[in-house]
């Protein structure tokens, strides 16, 4: 009685240990949805700050290739409100799909 206890309980802990390195591998993999590879490098786009203007509107501040860009995003899209540089950056709008001033 009591040796099938313990070995249930080895099965368990076995399990429970496969699930844990199973889980591990798949974050540190990068296979999660939101999540980046494991590469190394340097990053292209990085978001410096994000801020919520109301339930739906958000600002947010991201670096790509040394500038800094304010973006506006909302449930219809994104939109490049500023750039560090004074312009609004036609390459920058098209990776965000921002087609509405082109």
């Amino acid at each position: 009685m009591i040796t099938e206890i313990f070995s249930a309980l080895a099965a368990l802990f076995f399990v429970l240990g496969l699930l844990g390195v199973f889980a591990w591998g798949i974050r540190r993999s990068g296979l999660l949805p939101g999540h980046a590879r494991g590469k190394s490098g340097e990053k292209q786009v990085e978001i410096l700050e994000s801020k919520m203007v109301d339930g739906r509107n958000r600002l947010v501040v991201v670096s790509w290739r040394g500038k800094q860009f304010l973006l506006g995003t909302n449930p219809a899209g994104i939109k490049v409100i500023s750039s560090s540089d004074g312009k609004n950056n036609n390459e920058f709008k098209k990776l965000i799909g921002d087609n509405e001033n082109n």
